[in-house]
């Protein structure tokens, strides 16, 4: 096997460790699966998982579960400033939720941007 990269070499020694020290068979400690999933990302899950001696299948759902962006925190409430309306013969409403969905539409009376508004904040992509 090729030389390895110091970090590589540094989580196989204390895994090695962890394997001959360990009082029984028992979960591998989440740290060490944490920093392995780590050099997944980097250098690929076969190739750490053979310079690691982890299972493919293992090191890969920690490495799914490490891309996995943290859970979004949403307001429970949103003020919303109603501004008096401005005769103008259209009007420009652009709209996203926290999800990444956006609309942008243009309505001609804003009266229908309330039911527009609604509807999309209710929707579930």
């Amino acid at each position: 096997m090729p030389s390895l990269p110091g970090a590589v070499t540094d989580v196989r020694r204390r895994l090695d460790v962890w394997r001959r020290t360990r009082p029984k068979r028992g979960p591998i400690p989440a740290e060490l699966w944490d920093e392995a999933a780590q050099l997944a990302l980097l250098h690929g899950v076969n190739p750490m998982a053979l310079a690691l001696r982890l299972d493919y299948y293992s090191l890969k759902r920690h490495v799914e579960a490490a891309r996995r962006p943290e859970e979004v925190i949403r307001p429970a409430f949103a003020e919303v400033s109603v501004l008096p309306p401005v005769p103008s013969p259209e009007c420009l409403v652009e709209m996203e939720r926290p999800d990444g969905t956006r609309m942008r539409v243009r309505l001609s009376r804003q009266g229908d941007l309330v039911v527009l508004a609604e509807s999309f904040w209710r929707c579930r992509a």
